[in-house]
């Protein structure tokens, strides 16, 4: 499969109302383009991209499962409930401080690296369709 990038919607800002207008683009798209699954950089993109998809009357996840990054409060209370990667914050807030650490102590330039933070998917209603209560 090639990449298209008219399935790349182009936003601006990672929020609500970009999540709205991506998912909109999209669904201008001609059916057999259109996406069944859409995977948005943040919470609130895919909180605004739902809302589209509210609007088309088309059902999450029947017609388009949707996923967000961040694990907000608020994925966890719209409705559907939003499937989300949950990135660990404390140990990203450790990596930040060791990496400036580092770099404060250094007279030299450091070489370019990658970290990656520990994360977990949280599956919700968004993706699996599954009914459940929010935990109390």
């Amino acid at each position: 499969m090639r990449f298209d990038p008219r399935l790349a919607a182009q936003v601006a800002e990672f929020d609500r109302p970009n999540g709205l207008a991506a998912m909109r683009t999209l669904l201008g798209l001609p059916y057999g383009v259109r996406p069944d699954a859409v995977f948005c950089f943040s919470d609130m993109l895919a909180v605004g991209a739902q809302r589209a998809l509210y609007e088309a009357g088309l059902d999450i996840p029947g017609d388009v499962a949707v996923a967000g990054v961040d694990g907000s409060a608020e994925g966890l209370y719209s409705t559907p409930s939003l499937t989300s990667v949950v990135p660990d914050q404390a140990s990203i807030a450790a990596m930040a401080v060791s990496c400036l650490v580092t770099r404060i102590g250094s007279e030299d330039p450091l070489p370019y690296e990658v970290r990656t933070a520990p994360h977990r998917l949280a599956v919700r209603e968004s993706t699996d369709g599954v009914r459940r209560p929010l935990p109390t």
